[in-house]
Parts: structure tokens; C-alpha cells; sequence
């Protein structure tokens, strides 16, 4: 290895010395050694006087003992004639003043979890060159902490200028992905067929083989289909040798553990809370994982109208399953060992190791936050953390704990607030009539019980309303209630708004719960005018829809932990910090491409947000629109990002990506068609997801949507010689990031310009593609093929002419190929071994299709 990288270095400084001689200093960052792609990508920095430049890296690509691809982050016009070498702060200065911006103290202890600005020795700093706006390097120091403080716990890396301690550059390595995506919608599921799904179902039930109980692969929600069992048939063998529950020192986990993942409960976010990248320590009670017992048995009730912490051992399986099936499938596409991902232990396969993911489920509520999840990823040799939430209950859910059952004009459900003392309401209602409490004294308000209570009698086995008010406190309300024999009390506040009920008192046995005014007022004047009021008090489960059984959100809070390791040097997870970057599309992306069905089209309708936001299976979603390659449909382009602005979320940016994207698939599937399976298929979906997998590792640090553009375009270049690179232009241009489109900075979303044109016939001619069908009935098989080639299409009834074109655009064969009706043939056997294009010319149309000559 250490020869690869010594002759790799030595190839490119003789490239740069070709390109640029000896005018611009750099060092190398890190060389990966690729045995899939028979390739090694070697990172550089470039350096001023031996001090980086923050973010600038140049991604070499070398095969054949070639540099056969260099792109380079965002070219900076900076002058370093005049920059400043020395710092003027230290970096305890610089701590300190990173402490003060944030309103809290510098702890640099490793054992503390007091709330503060955590540097410990594990951290790392490096004095770099920042480049600011004006192009001007400012030196500054380069690091990260955990901030710690109430409800949140993140690594914030920062960027301080060396000088004066002014905060240059802020990002927080945790992606919060609240409210702007959910389950992803599939209009087409009535068309699944389990028989094309025969990679993730064996219907063979092995005992001595781990049998969870999930929503499996296609299904992304529990609102598109029931769960069922899996067991390892449906893992990769190559990614997992050893299976989802072994652990670094060799042994077997019965639980939610192994080399991949980590995942647990969290009710009481203390996983969330204690969470520490740097030591890659989180405090994780035994309790909270799921045990399957010596038969790894995964088998859990699921109930979605009662509390989700009720079904918490089914939700912590379904994300440990799919947190699996994540890591297993994208290790097929590159995203193994030496190239970050996320394993515990690496088998000696190349980079650190010792980052399984810690999987957090139903993690927030208890510091207040739902609607979200989250994923951090750290550098390599860190354990990543994603965090699922709790997303807010349908809202024709019955979780009102006070039923008003008569009279009619008041009747309904009622919410209430609880007290901090008394009993807890019991599942079974507590069904009685009303009572308010009097009192004999005449200060206060007559029903605050503030008082000698006069109407016990009427109080005994009733349910007693009183007024929040007078000269006492709660616990005396309660207190006077329960001893005239109240079975419950209902404290109503004497001003708008919830009641926040306080106080102690452990003798108080009955419930204790707060109402509205305006609600309690109702009350009150059916009780003066002698109307009998009933009511039941009843414990009511709020069903809150779980992230971790949403196989679409697990999978798009993965992606950001792949877009984040394969761009740029594993060693660094900074490099999609910039305004343009497209974190959420890649993440959209792979959501989208795991849940693909053989009966969608690409004018499916892809909604986002179906299952989280309690919306029917047809719902728009909360993306900007449905991913469609309908324009009128999806009429996402590269000119939105200006009108969204840089303030703007990125989501919105991410869902202008993944529209492309999206488009690349559609193309590569009406040209080569779909394969269900994920690990061995070779159809369009697995070439498109596989383009973008390694477009991810090609594209510089701090990229923009052209830099995505042209590092897919070389990972068609690298994978298949080239041969769909109008397929790709095409759908680039389509919506916006043409050949002329010029990204701009990479760290604005608003001066990019856009262009529809394709590349000039010079560079590339395209002309085979125009007029290509749509969506074609056209087959050719076999392919690869040998000698000869056979075409189906019943739709044809005439003769068709074939084009047979190799990959420099030269037309190597022209012949008519007669037709039966349904099938015809071409000899290829006069060709030499390659890569071809065959266009044939239709009654319906031009087809063309890509052909290996073995």
C-alpha cells in the first residue's frame, strides 16, 4: 500500500508540473485504494508556506497508472503574497472566545457533561488559510467542539480568525431534517410482485438463522404495507461476513448490536444527550436494546393507536434492520471499508474503523423535540449518530383524556394539563357526574376552595371542579377535594391559556387535572343553572407517528452519512458545509432509488411526508412538489436556487438535486431497464445508482450542482467508457445545468447562471440521442453478446435499419434487419470486443441501446 501511494504521488506531481510547474504548493491529504473500481483516489491540500488552505482539495482519479480525472474545489484568486504567517491568538485564546460567542463556559475535562464548549485532548485543531469573500486568506484556526447545552448536542466545527477571534465559518456536523421530508410515497405499490423481490424473500424459514419481524425492502412506511419476517438471506455476505450481530472482539450479540449498528431506545434521550464523537462514547443502558433471546427472535407486537413507546422493541428492530440493509447495500456500490463507511471493525480492509452507527429510536420527546430526525457524521474512525423522532399524532386522533358525555350543548372531547402530584388517570374511564366545590367564606371566588368546603355531600363520588384563585395553593384544592370523597378534580384556570398544575403532596391519591377557562366556564353555568353534568376521565395513549419504522427516512438520514465520507478525504466531514452543496438531494436520491418498484414509471408521482405527516398514500408531501420527470409535473430547475435564496433551508436545493438525479435514473432505465435487486442487478437503476455513487467520490471538497454534474459525467467515463454521457447532459439540461451553466461560488445558492444547451457537436455529438423513445417496447438480448444479437418488440411490423456505433461516434455498420412481426436479428460477430451503440430505426421512433461485445 505504502508503494501504491508513493508511486501515486509521484504520477501527480509530475501532472501538476505539466499543468502548472512549480507555481502553487501542495500537500497530500490521503490515497484510497479502490479494489472494486481497480482505481485510487489521492487527495491533495494546497498549502501556503506549509499552512493549508481551508477546504481546497484537488481529487485525483488514477487507473493504469494514469491520472485519468483531477477535479479541484472552488478555484480561489487569492494572493498570499502578503498573508499573515503567525497567529496573533492562541488557541486557548481562540476557545475561549468560541465559549463567549456561545454564552457558555470552555470545559476541556473528557468527563464532563456539564453544558458548555467541550475541547477536549481527543479534539484536534490546525491553523489554515480561510478564504474569505473578498478572496483575501485570512488565517485562522480550524476545529470543532461539542456544544452541549439544553436540548442539543452536537459537533460544531468553526472556523476563527487567528487575528482577533472573529467567527469566520460555523456549521453544525448534525443534519436536521424537521418538517421538509418523511416517508416517501409510491403510487405504484399495488404493482409489487414479491416474486421480483426474490433477493430480499426467502420463504424458507431457518431456525438457527436471526428472524426479524420488519417492514422489509421495497415497503418504506407502515401506511404502504404490512411487515413480514426477514432473516440474513437478505444481507450481504461480503459486507457483513459475520452476520448484523457480531462485534469487534468476535463475539455474537442476541440484541440490536453488532458490527454495522448500535440501535436502542432512547425515551429519556440520555443516548442523545451523552453522545460523544470524539471518544466515541454514548451512554447506552443494556435495557434499551432489543433482545431476541438465544434464537435472535425479533418477533414485537406493533400497535400505531397506542403510545409508540408501547411498540418501542418492534420500531428499535425495523431501524437496526434497516440501518443493515443501508450498509449492505451501498457497500455494492462503494461505499466499503477503505472508503469510510461505518463498521466497528474494518477486517484489516483499509481506513479506521471503529464508527458503527449509534441509531437512537423514539429519542426528543423527553427534551421537547419531535418532528425531526438527524444524522451526524464525524470523520472516519468516529461513530456516526442518527436520531429518530416522534412526528405529531393524526389529528383526528382521540387523545383528549376528559369526555364531556352530557349535556349536548357542551358535549366533546376535552384536552387537559396534569398535575405534578396525585394519581396517574387509569385506562379504564372514570365515568361520573360533575360537582362544583363552595365554600363557606366569602373572600376570593366562590368556587376557588380556597375555604371550609359546604357541599361535601354533593362532592362524595364526583368528580369536584374547582378554580384556580384565592389565598391557597394547588395541593390544598386537591387536598379538600379528596377528603369530601372526590373521585377526581378538575382545576380550571381563572385566566386564558393551559394550567401548569404544581406542588407535592404523596398522600393525594385521585387524579388531578387542569382545564381551560373557557372550557371550565361552560361547565360552570350548566352547574348553576341545576343541569346535571357527566363526564369521564380516562388515561388516552397519543399516538405519535415513529420515524424508526420509516424505512424512507432511515435510509435519507444514511445518505447524508455516505455524501458526507465519499466527498472529499475521509479524514475531513466538513466538505458539504457550503451553500450549494446538495446533501439533501443525494439523500432524496437514495430514499427514492431503494424503494423503486418494476410497475413505476417516470411520471410516477413521488410524494415525500406520507406516513410522518399522517397523510393518505396519494398526499402532495411537503417536497416543493412529487419527484417526477414530468416538467409540468416537477418543474424543478437550476434557476430556483436564486429564487430561493441563501437564507433558504437546504432542502429546497436538495430537491432541485434530486430532480436530476431522478431524470439520470429514468433515462437509464427506459435504455437499459430495472433490476429489483440491489446487490446483483445490472439494469438501468443499478448503473444510475452506482454513477452516483462514485460521482460522490470524484467531485471536489465544497461542490456545487456543476461539479456534481461533470464528476457523474467522468463516473460514466470510468464505468462505461462514456457511452451514456448525452443520456446525462440531457438531463441536466433539461433543467437548467446545461453546458453553458456556470455554477458561480459554490458557497452562494443565488449568482449561478442557468443554461439548456447540450455540448457542442465538437465536443460531444449527441446526435444518436434526439428523437430517442421515451419509453421503448424495444429488447435486445443477449447482452453482453458474442456473435449474435436478437431484437423483440411486437409493436413493430416492418423491416427496421440498425446503426451499430462505437464510442468515437463512427458508424462501424448500417444493415436492414428483417422482422417477423416480433423478432429479428444482427451478427456481431465482426466485431471486435467494446462498447457499442445500436440505434434502431423504428415505425414508432429512434431506440438505441447500449451493447457489450464480449
Amino acid at each position: 500500500m505504502t508503494a501504491q501511494a508513493q508511486n501515486a504521488e509521484h504520477l501527480i506531481d509530475n501532472y501538476q508540473l505539466q499543468r502548472s510547474g512549480n507555481n502553487v504548493e501542495y500537500k497530500f491529504v490521503q490515497t484510497i485504494n479502490d479494489e472494486k473500481d481497480q482505481t485510487q483516489r489521492v487527495f491533495t491540500q494546497r498549502t501556503f508556506q506549509g499552512i493549508p488552505v481551508y477546504n481546497s482539495y484537488t481529487t485525483y482519479l488514477i487507473k493504469n497508472n494514469q491520472v485519468v480525472s483531477a477535479l479541484a474545489s472552488d478555484g480561489f484568486n487569492s494572493n498570499f503574497k502578503t498573508a499573515d504567517v503567525t497567529p496573533t491568538l492562541n488557541l486557548n485564546q481562540a476557545l475561549n472566545n468560541i465559549a463567549h460567542s456561545e454564552g457558555l463556559k470552555l470545559i476541556t475535562e473528557e468527563s464532563s457533561q456539564d453544558y458548555g464548549v467541550h475541547f477536549t485532548k481527543e479534539e484536534t485543531s490546525e491553523l489554515v488559510y480561510y478564504i474569505d469573500k473578498d478572496q483575501k486568506p485570512v488565517l485562522s484556526y480550524a476545529l470543532s467542539y461539542r456544544l452541549l447545552k439544553e436540548n442539543q448536542n452536537d459537533i460544531i466545527h468553526i472556523i476563527v480568525d487567528a487575528k482577533n477571534g472573529n467567527i469566520l465559518d460555523k456549521h453544525n456536523t448534525t443534519l436536521t431534517c424537521n418538517f421538509d421530508h418523511g416517508a416517501f410515497h409510491n403510487e405504484n405499490l399495488a404493482t409489487f410482485n414479491k416474486a421480483d423481490w426474490y433477493w430480499l424473500y426467502d420463504d424458507v424459514n431457518n431456525a438457527a438463522s436471526p428472524q426479524y419481524n420488519v417492514y422489509k425492502l421495497p415497503l418504506e412506511a407502515p401506511n404502504k404495507g404490512d411487515r413480514s419476517f426477514a432473516d440474513l438471506s437478505v444481507s450481504n455476505t461480503v459486507a457483513s461476513p459475520n452476520g448484523w450481530h457480531n462485534i469487534a472482539e468476535g463475539s455474537i450479540k442476541t440484541r440490536t448490536e453488532g458490527n454495522n449498528v448500535r440501535a436502542v431506545r432512547d425515551h429519556e434521550s440520555i443516548g442523545y444527550k451523552t453522545y460523544n464523537s470524539s471518544t466515541n462514547k454514548v451512554t447506552i443502558d443494556d435495557k434499551d436494546y432489543v433482545d431476541g433471546g438465544s434464537n435472535l427472535n425479533f418477533d414485537f407486537p406493533v400497535d400505531f393507536k397506542i403510545d409508540p413507546y408501547k411498540n418501542w422493541q418492534a420500531a428499535t428492530t425495523n431501524l437496526f434492520y434497516m440501518n443493515n440493509m443501508m450498509h449492505d447495500i451501498l457497500y455494492n456500490y462503494g461505499f466499503t471499508e477503505e472508503n469510510g463507511n461505518f463498521q466497528k471493525d474494518n477486517y484489516n480492509k483499509g481506513a479506521l474503523g471503529n464508527d458503527d452507527v449509534v441509531a437512537l429510536a423514539q429519542t426528543g420527546m423527553s427534551i421537547g423535540v419531535t418532528n425531526n430526525a438527524t444524522f451526524a457524521t464525524p470523520a472516519d474512525g468516529r461513530s456516526p449518530r442518527m436520531a429518530m423522532y416522534l412526528w405529531n399524532p393524526p389529528a383526528d386522533a382521540d387523545i383528549n383524556p376528559l369526555t364531556i358525555n352530557s349535556p349536548s350543548t357542551i358535549a366533546g372531547n376535552l384536552s387537559v394539563s396534569f398535575a405534578e402530584f396525585g394519581a396517574d388517570l387509569p385506562t379504564t374511564p372514570i365515568t361520573k357526574d360533575l360537582a362544583l366545590v363552595r365554600k363557606s367564606e366569602t373572600d376570593g371566588t366562590a368556587y376557588d376552595g380556597c375555604g371550609t368546603i359546604t357541599n361535601s355531600t354533593e362532592i362524595t363520588d364526583k368528580i369536584a371542579v374547582v378554580y384556580k384563585g384565592g389565598n391557597c395553593d394547588y395541593v390544598f384544592k386537591a387536598k379538600a377535594a379528596q377528603n369530601a370523597g372526590a373521585k377526581a378534580i378538575i382545576i380550571v384556570n381563572n385566566i386564558s391559556g393551559n394550567l401548569a398544575i404544581t406542588g407535592s403532596d404523596p398522600t393525594i391519591n385521585i387524579p388531578v387535572v387542569g382545564l381551560t377557562r373557557m372550557n371550565g366556564d361552560k361547565i360552570k353555568k350548566e352547574l348553576e343553572n341545576g343541569v346535571t353534568v357527566n363526564a369521564s376521565l380516562q388515561h388516552k395513549d397519543i399516538p405519535y407517528s415513529d420515524g424508526s419504522f420509516d424505512n424512507g427516512i432511515i435510509a435519507h438520514e444514511y445518505g447524508h452519512g455516505v455524501s458526507n465520507r465519499l466527498t472529499g478525504p475521509i479524514t475531513n466531514a466538513g466538505c458539504l458545509s457550503n451553500l450549494e452543496q446538495m446533501g439533501e438531494g443525494w439523500s432524496d436520491f437514495f430514499a427514492l432509488m431503494l424503494t423503486q418498484l418494476p410497475g413505476d414509471t417516470g411520471t410516477t408521482k413521488r410524494g415525500i411526508g406520507t406516513f410522518v405527516k399522517n397523510q393518505p398514500k396519494d398526499g402532495a408531501g411537503i417536497r416543493p412538489t412529487v419527484y417526477s420527470t414530468d416538467i409540468a409535473v416537477n418543474p424543478a430547475k437550476y434557476s430556483f436556487l436564486k429564487n430561493y435564496g441563501n437564507s433558504d433551508s437546504p432542502h429546497n436545493t436538495g430537491y432541485v438535486w434530486a430532480s436530476m438525479l431522478w431524470d439520470i435514473n429514468w433515462k437509464m432505465i427506459n435504455k437499459y431497464g430495472f433490476s429489483p435487486d440491489l446487490y446483483n442487478g445490472k439494469a438501468g437503476n443499478n448503473m444510475t445508482l452506482q454513477l452516483v455513487m462514485t460521482g460522490l467520490k470524484l467531485q471536489p471538497c465544497s461542490p456545487g450542482f456543476v461539479d456534481g454534474r461533470d464528476a457523474i459525467l467522468k463516473a460514466d467515463e470510468q464505468l462505461n467508457n462514456g457511452a451514456n454521457k448525452c443520456d446525462i447532459w440531457q438531463a441536466f439540461s433539461d433543467r437548467g445545468l446545461g453546458y453553458s451553466a456556470d455554477q458561480g461560488s459554490p458557497y452562494s445558492r443565488i449568482d449561478g447562471t442557468e443554461a439548456f444547451d447540450m455540448p457542442p457537436k465538437e465536443v460531444l455529438n449527441c446526435d444518436l440521442s434526439t428523437n430517442e423513445l421515451k419509453a421503448s417496447t424495444l429488447q435486445m438480448y443477449p447482452n453482453p453478446a458474442k456473435d449474435m444479437v436478437y431484437i423483440i418488440d411486437k409493436s413493430i411490423k416492418n423491416d427496421i435499419k440498425v446503426d451499430i456505433v462505437d464510442m468515437t461516434g463512427k458508424v462501424v455498420s448500417s444493415k436492414t434487419v428483417k422482422f417477423d412481426g416480433q423478432k429479428g436479428s444482427v451478427s456481431t460477430e465482426h466485431l471486435p470486443k467494446g462498447v457499442y451503440i445500436l440505434k434502431f430505426e423504428t415505425d414508432n421512433g429512434i431506440v438505441t441501446k447500449k451493447l457489450i461485445k464480449n
